[in-house]
């Protein structure tokens, strides 16, 4: 019975949560990416008031050097520990905990590249 209950209430409430676990990003086209998607996230977390950091790297490599980089992700904190979130959604693979760490600033300025059609940063590949 106690199951049941804990059941419902994890039903009825994780719509409430449902924003905060998934935030909402757009869909990749040749206008929008992982940057713009990172920095989606990096807003509404901080809008939250929850920390989160941009990383850059490769998930196709492992110990990938910084100009072999091509996908732009974040690690929200949760406590005393990180998760991954790319594209919205929690990521648990090892390749999302590789990386480096970028400034909101040179995220920033990556987004407003691809304004002016120069891809600074990472493709739409992912």
């Amino acid at each position: 019975m106690a199951f049941i209950l804990a059941a419902i209430a994890i039903l009825v409430t994780l719509p409430r949560f449902s924003p905060v676990l998934f935030p909402r990003v757009q869909e990749p086209s040749p206008t929008y990416d992982c940057d713009d998607a990172t920095l989606q996230m990096y807003r509404e977390f901080e809008r939250l008031g929850i920390e989160s950091t941009p990383i850059v790297g490769n998930l196709n490599m492992s110990g990938e050097a910084y100009m072999e980089c091509n996908h732009v992700w974040l690690l929200v904190k949760s406590g005393d520990k990180e998760i991954a979130y790319d594209w919205g959604t929690p990521r648990f693979d090892r390749q999302h905990y590789e990386g480096y760490t970028i400034s909101l600033d040179y995220l920033l300025y990556a987004v407003n590249q691809d304004k002016k059609g120069d891809d600074a940063l990472a493709s739409t590949e992912h």
